[in-house]
């Protein structure tokens, strides 16, 4: 029955669909307690009931719930309806990144690059958040309408853990030839996943082309493992050659060749964009490729080297087979190609490894077996299985169990330029006791991290210390006050710093004596002893305010006309007004206009003083 026009949970109105997937659809809709469009995504009713859907559902409210970012979709609200479990989120109107491509492919390298500031600054975010993608595709970018980059769908990504391997996925068959050769090999899955993704994505935004094609995913994935893709220049050799080094290096097959992280990656893009922008490219070599794992030599299999040829044969087969049997798990194809025959899966959880192998062998399961480090389960007893226990399940599916390890040491993370309460809170989150050493430093702003010991990275077990050296800042000491009378506040403020005193409060005030905007009175005076770091508080002399006075002007001969000289003197300096008298006329008035004190001299016309006065 179709939910177009219904009012969803009390407050969605579902105007139409805007896609739909193996698990979930997702609606148009309109928030009518806001007045706004928001998209809906709505778990299928067909799923409601298997546990599995639903766990994938959560997992991906759980992580999102983690995030918040101009770059990724924003998350309005998660929620139950009526058994219908759902997560509201922004409507982002415009095209994917996969559309764009499909239409004006290869894009320019200013515009991929755009595109991947976008990208990596929503990666730098979840990865700070501890959250990997581990689905970084075209298909889930989005260009909005005002040309804003959007991540979206974090419905297989993971809060960061131990050990993380790739998980079921309906979409894997899309995202194949996006997935690093840790995740095609079924290896661990860290932060470098994302970028090695971030990388294929940038090479497919520049050629218009993805680098690794086959006849099936599990082909697809082999080309991922073996390596060896095509430089984009030799695709399309217009793309500078700074630009390619850095696709180059993000898609390296070894994880510790590509950027250290997404803020790595996102500050050699930076770079890129600056010296396209100045018309300075092409002026680095390419980086050194890297060679393609072919597991086997072909220009040993001649006659003579039988025995290697099998042998490399075998490695190949070995690789390609287990790439199959994780593909085969991903896209559930077990139950396709044995025709489905379905058992209950016997539940495992909380049994030992023995226990637990016998239990699945007599119900007629094939086993997986995986360890895992937890500090809730005792060590040698199982964790999790998949599929859940007590769930019916095709006979040909492997059943996974995790078995517990016990306890495991976990890295230190790095708090190193971390405010000492960030630093607290992030080491206490990981389970670890926090000792603190102040030290001065003056290069390391008052309050944050100089170093800690162990070093990010090094592996302790919860509950242990890690010290961290908060600085102090600069060691203070104490100096002669320096004189700023008569400075400008400019120089005077220079002359603070250079002696590691503070600017504080700057007052103006009238002074006669010294031009406005020079340093007339300081609260501390010249000479005297005074802490660096201290506060010194100056007063400034102001343009004085003008004054109107009108004085007499007499002379004793009024027989012609006649022109009087007036010498005006204050504090903006020396000016001459002058005043006229007419034939007969003896005694005039004269307004001027003066600043601050100072004197009016009076002189006719020979250059006799005849009058001085005072201005106040």
């Amino acid at each position: 029955m179709s939910m177009i026009g219904k009012i969803f949970a009390e407050r969605y109105k579902l105007i139409k669909i805007l896609g739909t997937g193996g698990m979930a659809d997702v609606y148009l809709g309109e928030d009518i307690m806001l007045d706004k469009l928001i998209a809906i995504k709505i778990l299928k009713k067909e799923l409601i009931n298997n546990r599995e859907s639903v766990r994938y559902f959560k997992n991906e409210a759980e992580v999102i719930s983690h995030l918040s970012h101009p770059n990724i979709v924003e998350v309005y609200d998660v929620g139950m309806s009526d058994g219908n479990p759902y997560i509201v989120m922004e409507y982002v109107e415009g095209k994917t990144l996969k559309e764009i491509i499909r239409e004006k492919a290869p894009l320019s390298p200013t515009f991929s690059i755009y595109v991947m500031e976008g990208v990596l600054s929503a990666l730098i975010h979840s990865h700070k958040k501890g959250v990997i993608h581990r689905d970084i595709k075209p298909h889930n970018i989005m260009i909005n309408k005002n040309g804003e980059v959007k991540v979206m769908d974090f419905g297989i990504a993971r809060i960061t853990d131990q050990g993380t391997t790739m998980t079921i996925s309906n979409d894997i068959v899309g995202s194949v030839h996006y997935l690093s050769p840790e995740q095609a090999s079924g290896a661990a899955i860290t932060e470098l996943s994302d970028v090695y993704s971030s990388g294929i994505v940038f090479y497919e935004m520049l050629t218009g082309r993805l680098p690794y094609e086959g006849q099936n995913p599990v082909s697809v994935a082999v080309n991922h493992i073996q390596g060896g893709l095509i430089p984009p220049k030799d695709i399309i050799e217009d793309i500078p050659q700074e630009v390619e080094n850095i696709v180059l290096k993000a898609t390296m097959r070894d994880p510790k060749k590509r950027f250290k992280s997404a803020l790595d990656m996102n500050i050699y893009i930076e770079k890129a964009r600056l010296l396209i922008e100045e018309g300075k490219i092409n002026q680095v070599k390419r980086i050194t490729l890297e060679e393609v794992n072919t597991d086997f030599d072909k220009n040993n299999l001649g006659s003579n080297n039988k025995k290697n040829k099998k042998k490399d044969l075998k490695k190949i087969a070995i690789i390609s087979l287990a790439v199959f049997v994780i593909l085969a798990v991903i896209l559930g194809l077990a139950s396709i190609l044995t025709g489905g025959a379905k058992k209950v899966v016997p539940d495992v959880v909380g049994m030992t490894e023995e226990e637990a192998v016998n239990r699945l062998k007599e119900s007629g399961f094939q086993y997986s077996i995986e360890g895992v480090y937890s500090d809730a389960i005792e060590q040698g007893k199982v964790v999790e299985q998949t599929p859940e226990g007590n769930t019916l399940s095709s006979v040909s599916d492997v059943v996974q169990i995790k078995v517990s390890q016990g306890q495991d040491e976990i890295p230190v993370p790095n708090v190193v330029g971390s405010s000492e309460k960030e630093a607290n809170n992030v080491l206490k989150a990981e389970g670890f006791e926090v000792g603190v050493v102040n030290e001065y430093n003056s290069d390391v702003p008052v309050g944050d991290v100089i170093r800690q010991d162990p070093s990010a990275g090094e592996k302790l077990l919860p509950g242990e210390k890690v010290i961290i050296v908060v600085s102090d800042g600069v060691e203070l000491v104490q100096i002669k006050m320096p004189n700023l009378i008569g400075k400008t506040l400019s120089s005077a403020e220079l002359t603070l710093n250079n002696s590691k005193l503070i600017l504080g409060s700057v007052t103006n005030e009238e002074n006669s004596d010294y031009l406005p905007g020079q340093v007339i009175k300081q609260s501390v005076k010249s000479g005297n002893n005074i802490m660096q770091g201290s506060t010194v508080d100056l007063i400034i002399a102001k343009e004085a305010t003008s004054k109107v006075k009108t004085i007499d002007v007499t002379r004793a001969d009024g027989t012609n006309p006649a022109t009087y000289s007036i010498l005006i003197s204050d504090s903006k300096g020396s000016r001459i007004e002058t005043v006229s008298f007419a034939a007969g006329v003896l005694t005039t008035k004269k307004s001027i206009t003066y600043y601050g004190v100072g004197t009016a001299t009076i002189k006719d016309q020979n250059g006799n003083i005849v009058d001085a006065i005072g201005l106040e």
